[in-house]
């Protein structure tokens, strides 16, 4: 059985502000005389559900489209609720307790409960969302070399409201300043998932030649 983790992308959804949004423009309509229904997307890398590749914030990293297939098939992930409100700091602290439960993941997700802000809330949800504090970034990254991305149900893994922290953050997880990288997969739908069920997750990034990261759609597999 599959549950789809991707949020199905709309022109009304909030984005990082500033950053650009979805604008979908008709190209050939039936209704206007024409032979097919075709679309111009006008799609920013970063919108949606997506997953941040080194490149993004490492300059020596690779992009989202250098990386076999197999390399976005998850066969350990762990579900974590640990629950946020607007503008809160997820610390290191808090992942410390599961250190026995991370340490045997490939993929971590995190579930702070935000992901109602986004039609509820979507302004705030964009600009006061939580952020992995960077401590916390570096901390997986130094203690748990199984794991290979970390996905959250948050806009981004940073905040406007904690930077220059969240830049940090992303530089720890892509690669910066280690050798290796853990990718980074953000604005998860993970309402309905239940981690007792959670078999395997599947990322696959759209493949575009020369950008760093990639809208996603990720699909978990759970047991019936």
């Amino acid at each position: 059985m599959y549950q789809l983790l991707s949020h199905t992308m709309s022109t009304t959804d909030p984005a990082w502000p500033g950053e650009p949004t979805l604008k979908v423009e008709a190209h050939s309509l039936i209704e206007r005389g024409d032979n097919a229904d075709t679309y111009v997307l006008h799609l920013y890398n970063h919108f949606g559900t997506h997953i941040d590749a080194p490149k993004h914030f490492n300059p020596l990293g690779k992009r989202i489209s250098e990386f076999p297939i197999s390399t976005f098939v998850f066969n350990k992930p762990l579900l974590l609720d640990i629950p946020k409100n607007m503008g809160e700091i997820l610390a290191k602290e808090e992942l410390i307790q599961f250190r026995d439960k991370i340490r045997e993941a490939d993929l971590l997700l995190i579930r702070s409960g935000t992901y109602q802000w986004k039609q509820q809330k979507p302004l705030e949800f964009a600009s006061r969302g939580p952020a992995l504090h960077s401590e916390a970034a570096r901390y997986l990254m130094e203690e748990f070399p199984s794991l290979r991305a970390i996905g959250v149900d948050w806009l981004s893994i940073a905040s406007p409201s904690f930077m220059p922290d969240g830049i940090y953050t992303h530089q720890y997880l892509l690669g910066r300043f280690h050798d290796h990288h853990l990718f980074i997969i953000e604005d998860l739908n993970l309402k309905d998932l239940d981690a007792k069920r959670l078999l395997r997750v599947f990322a696959f990034p759209l493949l575009v030649e020369g950008i760093d990261s990639a809208p996603a759609t990720v699909v978990a597999e759970v047991t019936t």
